[in-house]
């Protein structure tokens, strides 16, 4: 049977949605993607009671804030997993570490970690390094999802989570329950800590860190949320910190502050040092 037409997305209210969408989030949608987001959203609309993607609209328009933070939720995409990128993972490990491990202490940044699994990743990365004392190391989740980052803080994963994963570490740390789920260990908790984030605003994340990870979140960005975001990554991130993004990701041809460094099995970001600065305005 036909869908009622009150619940299809028309093209016009597709545009004033994806507006909206990227107005508060960076998000943007081509417009290939219109069939998908009015998938997402009719359980939106069951929710808040609207009898038509219109009348949905006009409540977003209107300044139902919680409501559009609901609406991006549903139409974020949430994909993650345990060591996620491994080669990425060996270049942090191998190369940026040590170099970061003769500071005072260590503060990386997973922006975007989704349901958790990047940041604690990059936790047992380091602790079982070595190189840095645990009470030396600090590895801050954000999202733009609520709910995501409540399934973090829990930390407790199926074994969906580990599709694919060679890493041993992952049963050191992700401790495997009666129930076949792992629940990350008391020792990695406690390096790792998670809020709600929204990249776009100028409070993302208060102070510097030495490193962020970014990783399969701008591509679904539209071009000037990625610019104002990744400036805001600069301003982060300490002198001489990197910047690391997924492998669909590259700011090779894109204006940026940011350094670009070649690594053994990877390309990343780096914000030159102060001293740097005026050598490489000469």
């Amino acid at each position: 049977m036909p869908r009622p037409a009150a619940l299809t997305l028309a093209a016009d209210e597709f545009e004033r949605l994806r507006d909206l969408l990227h107005e508060c989030a960076g998000l943007w949608f081509g417009a290939d993607a219109r069939p998908t987001i009015e998938r997402r959203l009719q359980k939106r609309l069951a929710a808040t009671g609207s009898q038509s993607f219109a009348q949905y609209l006009r409540r977003l328009t209107d300044g139902d804030s919680a409501e559009l933070e609901e609406a991006v939720e549903t139409c974020t995409v949430n994909e993650t997993y345990v060591f996620r990128q491994e080669y990425q993972l060996r270049a942090f490990r191998y190369e940026i570490l040590p170099r970061l491990a003769k500071r005072e202490r260590v503060l990386v940044w997973s922006a975007g970690c989704a349901t958790g699994e990047e940041a604690y990743t990059i936790g047992a990365i380091v602790l079982e390094s070595g190189l840095v004392p645990a009470n030396r190391i600090h590895v801050f989740g954000t999202d733009i999802s609520r709910s995501c980052i409540a399934f973090a803080r829990r930390g407790v994963y199926s074994q969906a989570s580990f599709r694919g994963v060679t890493n041993p570490l992952y049963s050191h740390y992700f401790v495997k329950q009666p129930d076949g789920s792992r629940a990350v260990s008391p020792e990695l908790k406690a390096v790792c800590r998670f809020r709600h984030a929204n990249l776009l605003s100028d409070t993302a994340f208060a102070g510097a860190v030495d490193a962020i990870f970014c990783r399969n979140v701008l591509i679904h960005m539209g071009e000037s949320a990625r610019q104002r975001v990744v400036q805001g990554f600069f301003n982060r991130l300490s002198p001489g910190g990197y910047l690391l993004l997924g492998h669909s990701e590259s700011l090779l041809s894109d204006p940026s502050p940011f350094e670009i460094v070649q690594l053994s099995e990877d390309i990343v970001y780096r914000r030159p040092t102060l001293d740097e600065f005026p050598r490489r305005a000469r």
